[in-house]
């Protein structure tokens, strides 16, 4: 008999990919899918702010998602240019890629969003769980915990994690 936790698949594995591709279009948490991935245009919120979720694993973690926003960076330029030979056949190589430049860098935030937010996903993906959680996450865990069982001030000062 096989025991498999609940998010490892199932009867509604085809909704649930759905719901996770929802929620990974608007750059939600990959386990509660309300906390929002990001607090600013570059600022990570780490952990989630609704589950705990801690979402870098480790030091070094978002390495992967250097090679997902290659690939995105790739994908996007690759097809703007062969649209822009297409729709502009008079253009020199040089005045589309410029254009194509110039499209893109307004992009970089969001491909930067989306890198990181598919690396995680991809990451729970393969492992679900906390059990292949490192020494790193699991220490943060822990630091998480004691703060939510210390008793606010009774002044109203409580240090935000």
């Amino acid at each position: 008999m096989s025991t498999q936790p609940p998010e490892c698949g199932g009867p509604g594995e085809a909704a649930s990919a759905w719901r996770h591709l929802w929620a990974l279009a608007r750059l939600r948490c990959p386990r509660c899918h309300i906390g929002r991935l990001f607090r600013g245009w570059f600022a990570m919120n780490d952990p989630c702010p609704v589950c705990g979720l801690i979402f870098q694993r480790e030091e070094g973690y978002f390495l992967g998602a250097m090679y997902v926003s290659y690939l995105l960076g790739a994908v996007l330029l690759g097809a703007g240019y062969f649209l822009g030979t297409l729709l502009l056949p008079g253009w020199h190589d040089h005045a589309i890629l410029a254009a194509l430049f110039l499209l893109y860098l307004p992009l970089t935030p969001v491909i930067f969003w989306y890198s990181r937010a598919v690396w995680i996903y991809i990451d729970r993906w393969v492992c679900p769980g906390d059990a292949s959680a490192g020494p790193y996450e699991k220490a943060r865990a822990r630091e998480r915990e004691r703060q939510a069982e210390q008793p606010a001030p009774p002044d109203g000062t409580a240090k935000r994690p």
